[in-house]
């Protein structure tokens, strides 16, 4: 079996930072980081698959304590999900009802690309991404 990495707390805050400078170079405005607990509820996958190995690892650490971010951007009510699939799925079938993010918001007016993806996937909620076989 391949050995799965997750990343850190500390990692995280760092992917958040690449894809904030990223985010500011591709749209030409500005953004800044944020944390904050979420509702599960109001989060909106872009992934319509997740690995079942990979689940069953972030569920196990789940129970040990893992607790590394996931990253979102907002748009209107909801938390579209750039980063953490796999821990903000776990965290939902485990019976959480929040979870710490990581929040990149616009300083302006911006709609996300990702919008474009969960509708084409028919991504509503984290109920409606699929568990693969590896």
């Amino acid at each position: 079996m391949r050995r799965i990495r997750l990343i850190t707390r500390e990692e995280a805050w760092k992917r958040a930072e690449r894809i904030k400078r990223e985010y500011e170079a591709m749209h030409g405005i500005e953004f800044e980081l944020e944390s904050a607990f979420i509702s599960l509820d109001d989060v909106v996958p872009t992934q319509a698959a997740l690995s079942e190995v990979k689940l069953l690892v972030v569920l196990q650490e789940i129970k040990h304590g893992y607790d590394a971010p996931i990253i979102v951007i907002p748009h209107r009510d909801k938390y579209y999900l750039l980063d953490g699939h796999h821990r903000a799925f776990a965290l939902k079938k485990l019976g959480f009802e929040s979870v710490e993010a990581i929040i990149i918001r616009p300083r302006g007016s911006f709609v996300p690309g990702v919008i474009k993806t969960t509708e084409k996937e028919g991504l509503k909620r984290l109920e409606d991404v699929k568990i693969v076989r590896d």
